[in-house]
Formats: C-alpha cells, sequence, structure tokens
C-alpha cells in the first residue's frame, strides 16, 4: 500500500468514526439535530483540510523516495555508476539517502576490488602458462633427443641432462612460488630472538657454491652496534633469499655481490647490491605487482615465475616493514628490507 492510499484510507476512517460519534451523542440527547449536522460538516472540513496539507508536505516526500526506490533498482540490476541522490527532505530521508550513498560507495568499491583480483589471476595463469611452455619444450626436447639417440656423444649427453636438470628445478621453482603466492597472506608470523650474524651465515652458505662457481665476490658489512632483536625470522630469510636470487640472476658472472646490514631510523635495514643489468626507472614502481614482468625475466637461463618481489613486499609489510629499490638501468641495484626489530 502506497502512503497517498494510507493517507485517503486514514481521512475516510476518521470522517466515518467522526460521524458515527456524532451521531451516537445525537441519539442520546447530548446534541439536537442541526448541530449535530454543523460538527458533522467542521470535522469534515476540518479532515479535508488536514488530508491537502498531509499531501501537500507528504507528496515531494513521496517522490524522493520514489527516487531513492528507483536508484536502488538500478543498484540491484548491477547499474553502480549512478549519481549521487541528493535529497532536500526531513532529517531522517537525508539520513537514509545518505546512508544509501555510502553503502553504493562501498558496494562499488569491494566490485572494483573483485575485478581486479580476476584481473591479477588471470594476468597470472597467462604469465605462467607462457613460462611453463619453454622449460616443457626444452625437457621435451631433449628426452625425445636422448630417446632417440640423436644426442649421442658424451659432451652432449652431459649437456642435455643439466638442462633437463636445470629445466626441472625452474618448474619446481615457479611451483613453489605459486604456493606462496597462495598461502602468503595466510601464514601466522614466527617470532624468535635473531642474532643476526647466525642469521646470515646459513643463507650465505646456501649460495657459496654457486659464488665459487660465477666466480663472484661476496663482500657482507654488518654494524655491530645491532643487537639482538625479535622478528620473524622465516620472512627475513625468504625475503633475502629473494634478493639474492635476483641480484645472481640479473648480473654477469664474476661481478661482485655486497649485503650490507645496518640501522636507519629506528629500523634494521638489509641491503642487497650488485652490479647488474639494473632496473629501467619506468619499471621500479611496477615491480612488486605480481602481474608484472620485466621482459628480460623471460630469458631461458633466468625466467622465473616472477612473483618473488610480490612475496616479498608481502612478508614484508607483515613484520611493518617496507621495501625501497634504488637502481641505474645498466649499472646495478639495490634493494633493502627495513623493519622495525622487538627489543627482546
Amino acid at each position: 500500500m502506497t502512503i497517498r492510499k494510507q493517507l485517503i484510507y486514514s481521512f475516510i476512517v476518521t470522517i466515518i468514526t467522526t460521524t458515527f460519534l456524532f451521531y451516537t451523542l445525537y441519539k442520546l440527547m447530548w446534541f439536537d439535530g442541526p448541530l449535530t449536522i454543523l460538527l458533522t460538516l467542521c470535522s469534515f472540513l476540518s479532515g479535508m483540510m488536514t488530508l491537502i496539507i498531509g499531501i501537500f508536505f507528504t507528496v515531494p516526500m513521496i517522490k524522493k523516495i520514489e527516487r531513492l526506490n528507483h536508484k536502488t533498482q538500478k543498484i540491484a540490476n548491477g547499474q553502480f555508476e549512478t549519481e549521487k541522490t541528493k535529497i532536500h527532505a526531513p532529517k531522517e530521508i537525508q539520513q537514509l539517502s545518505e546512508s544509501f550513498d555510502q553503502m553504493v560507495d562501498k558496494i562499488q568499491e569491494q566490485m572494483n576490488l573483485i575485478k581486479e583480483e580476476q584481473e591479477e589471476k588471470m594476468n597470472l595463469v597467462q604469465n605462467l602458462a607462457h613460462d611453463l611452455k619453454t622449460p616443457l619444450a626444452s625437457i621435451k626436447s631433449y628426452s625425445e633427443g636422448l630417446r632417440d639417440g640423436i644426442i649421442h656423444s658424451e659432451c652432449d649427453t652431459k649437456k642435455a641432462y643439466s638442462i633437463l636438470i636445470s629445466q626441472s628445478d625452474r618448474l619446481s621453482r615457479m611451483f613453489d612460488d605459486l604456493t606462496d603466492v597462495i598461502t602468503v597472506n595466510h601464514q601466522e608470523s614466527e617470532q624468535t630472538l635473531i642474532h643476526m650474524d647466525q642469521l646470515l651465515i646459513p643463507i650465505f652458505e646456501i649460495y657459496s657454491q654457486k659464488l665459487h662457481h660465477e666466480n663472484r665476490q661476496l663482500d657482507v658489512e654488518i654494524d655491530p652496534n645491532i643487537k639482538p632483536f625479535i622478528q620473524d625470522q622465516r620472512a627475513i630469510e625468504r625475503i633475502l633469499m629473494n634478493f639474492i636470487d635476483n641480484a645472481l640472476k640479473f648480473s654477469d658472472h664474476g661481478s661482485p655481490l655486497a649485503v650490507k646490514v645496518f640501522e636507519e631510523n629506528d629500523e634494521i635495514a638489509i641491503s642487497v647490491i650488485d652490479q647488474g643489468m639494473g632496473i629501467m626507472e619506468s619499471d621500479i614502481k611496477n615491480i612488486f605487482e605480481r602481474t608484472f614482468r620485466v621482459e628480460s625475466s623471460r630469458h631461458k637461463d633466468t625466467g622465473g615465475s616472477g612473483l618473488g618481489l610480490y612475496i616479498a613486499k608481502t612478508l614484508a609489510h607483515q613484520m611493518d616493514g617496507h621495501i625501497e629499490v634504488s637502481s641505474t638501468y645498466g649499472q646495478g641495484t639495490a634493494i633493502t628490507l627495513y623493519f622495525p626489530p622487538k627489543v627482546c
């Protein structure tokens, strides 16, 4: 039932009730006939005036409510790009309109986030599909060569096996990165007491053979004033290893690497510096996006999933930290993790 009908029905009920009341009083001899008719007529006119005044004030408000209802229907049909409902009405209706606009803004924001997530997932799948083709094609090619006897010399056989192993490792890293992307936001932080030298030594041991094989020098500089602190050791290790992996990938054999640990603005900073290819200035702001790929990283020897820095950034934020990048294209890159230490 509409508000207009309710007003008309209330007027009719009022007239009937008043007429019945006056008629009853007339029967009880409280009023004579002419007075009863006069009072009934006055009551009718009063009711009519009340109805007219009520309609005069109510109809504009009804139209504004209808506007709000029309916009609600458009939202229900998925049309979020609508104008704000600027309604000049009683305070309660204005508050309803403002609350409705706030709700629409929130829904629009969530819909945009969902759309962006879907686009990112689609791009991520497309990137991974593209990246999987190269190692799979390489594995298939060398496997068929070994099977068919095309590769038969000892030197070529060793090379084929080496490529098969490296491409298998590459596939494994891709799936590890994909798993990390899925789980990184749901992992609980493990707070442990960390001594900086004890944190770094096992990591450097992992890379010692590769550094020796590539004839690289690793320079390490640790501020001796850094005291033991409490933080998420697993996250720091994961981030630092990603930094070192990238430094090794995108710099030539024989070029040195440097790791510096220092304090700055009440934060601990761990910086990895290389003398590699560097990053173009226009790309630096995008390298932490999980769907962004620097084309050079698609090289068959260095290519990866492109998810490492996205994972590193997420882990850094979970520690209330951040990552900064300084790079000169063609000269090298310095990437630094900053995080607040928790005093033990």
